[in-house]
């Protein structure tokens, strides 16, 4: 243990005795000077949450962590603080970060409406029952967890900070928040809905995503899981139990109808497509879940393996996460010592857990009493995305050499305000087309008439083509982008093609 006062290192020797005094007093909060990246002394007032990998993950009084390489720290105070920041700072730091925003407080949840668009008067109401609508939301998704707590005999501890949920009405906004926080790692920004950042320890979603709170709900039950302490942010906890137990609870708008002992009905339909890796491959390392490709495996994986631990093999299931709440920030981990300490806790190995999987889930299903699995109607697509709801009817006329004729209907999800969209569908051969609307109510609905897929993208090349995908734009009908849509300069597609292997 440093006693109180100051000192000023220099040097390796120097460097090596900072490291040890820091990792010895790591529950201690104090004053930290460094020098930042760009060359700047910097002090800031922290508690040393961890360290590894040459890096120092340093908790400020706002919950957040601020990851400095060890080599830079130059200088330790011991200090008493810092006191976590209240729900009214944390507004305060929210709006000088994000400018436009819509924020209130009821501890321990401050909810931010990020805007595009400063909102006219008459759509100030709607913002309110929004941000209350998901305040209760936030309330619903505690209880419900502190459940499962419960019942799953894993201790919880009240948060120390204010839980943030941030909700965006752009989704450029959304994703340049995304790259800034991410540095750009992980799945493609355009691919993701919502995330909790354990960095930032704030949650972040698309505001398309209030209109169900799926992803809100699976991002809030991880911001529940490390506010409450079952594990520590930054610890190497296996992806796979993450976002195990997070897909393991289900709602249905504010209502959240179960939790992870339940059956999820989505996850259990895609479990027997989900062959491109198998349980050893999540339980061992993290990699699948970072890629565009296999994620969707990893989660239908990390769901299945999850629930039958919970369900039947509840002992080791306790014994399995005791162990993992030991875990520290940045603590190394390996393949070798994950899977060892998986077939420790179970007695068995992944691959063996995943053979009894299936007669497991059947017996569920019929336990449960779950309705059949509805199937797609051929030739019909939904897509929900930047605030537009679209059901989409794609026929192929054979008789005209395969081209595709399209139809929908419209919807502004947004609950507060109207916004204009541009709508486009694209090919895999480079074509395209689309629908503008100037301005579309919230919550109104309008018809696009019947069109023909021939507008050559650019870059494209035209002729039949293998599949098409849906792009929704929006923007407030008052932006100087909408107005140039409004002149008739839309965005043009860009056609990609496929990278040969």
């Amino acid at each position: 243990m440093c006693a109180t006062g100051s000192f000023v290192i220099s040097g390796r020797l120097a460097l090596l005795v900072v490291f040890v005094l820091l990792s010895a007093a790591s529950a201690r909060a104090d004053w930290f000077t460094y020098v930042d990246a760009d060359g700047q002394s910097v002090t800031a007032e922290a508690r040393l949450a961890g360290s590894g990998e040459g890096v120092h993950a340093l908790e400020l009084a706002d919950g957040q962590f601020r990851m400095v390489p060890q080599r830079a720290v130059m200088k330790r105070e011991i200090a008493p603080g810092p006191k976590p920041i209240d729900g009214d700072a944390m507004i305060a730091l929210l709006k000088v970060k994000f400018g436009a925003i819509e924020a209130v407080e009821q501890g321990p949840y401050v909810i931010g409406l990020v805007l595009a668009a400063p909102l006219p008067k008459s759509q100030e109401r709607r913002t309110r029952g929004l941000l209350r609508k998901a305040f209760r939301f936030m309330q619903n998704v505690e209880s419900i967890f502190l459940r499962f707590a419960r019942t799953a005999r894993f201790p919880t501890e009240p948060p120390r900070f204010p839980l943030v949920l941030l909700i965006f009405e752009s989704g450029d906004d959304f994703e340049k928040h995304i790259v800034e926080v991410t540095g750009g790692q992980g799945l493609s920004a355009q691919n993701i809905a919502g995330f909790y950042s354990g960095i930032t320890n704030w949650l972040a979603v698309r505001l398309t995503e209030c209109a169900t709170f799926e992803v809100p709900l699976h991002e809030a039950i991880h911001q529940q899981v490390f506010n409450r302490h079952v594990f520590q942010r930054l610890a190497p906890i296996p992806r796979w139990f993450n976002e195990g137990i997070a897909t393991g609870f289900e709602g249905n708008g504010e209502r959240i109808k179960t939790g992870p002992t339940k059956i999820n009905t989505r996850y259990a339909r895609q479990a027997g497509r989900a062959t491109l890796i198998d349980w050893s491959d999540v339980v061992a390392d993290d990699r699948a879940f970072q890629g565009d490709v296999l994620a969707g495996n990893a989660y239908t994986h990390a769901w299945s393996l999850h629930w039958l631990l919970v369900s039947k093999h509840k002992e080791s299931y306790s014994r399995y996460v005791k162990m993992l709440s030991q875990k520290k920030p940045l603590e190394p981990s390996s393949a070798e010592q994950r899977t060892r300490e998986f077939e420790e806790a179970f007695g068995t190995g992944a691959g063996q857990l995943q053979s009894e999987f299936p007669r497991a889930l059947k017996a569920g299903l019929k336990r449960q009493n779950l309705p059949p699995v509805k199937k797609e109607k051929p030739g019909f697509s939904f897509t929900q995305s930047n605030l537009g709801e679209l059901e989409l009817k794609a026929i192929r006329r054979l008789d005209l050499g395969g081209l595709l004729q399209v139809e929908g209907r419209l919807k502004n999800i947004s609950p507060i305000r109207d916004l204009a969209f541009y709508v486009t569908v694209e090919t895999t051969a480079g074509t395209y087309t689309g629908w503008h609307v100037p301005k579309l109510a919230t919550n109104k609905i309008v018809r696009l008439k019947l069109q023909q897929v021939l507008t050559l993208m650019k870059n494209g090349r035209g002729g039949p083509a293998d599949t098409f995908y849906v792009r929704i734009r929006s923007l407030p009908p008052g932006s100087q982008e909408a107005q140039r849509w409004q002149r008739g300069r839309l965005p043009v597609p860009v056609f990609r093609r496929p990278q040969k292997r």
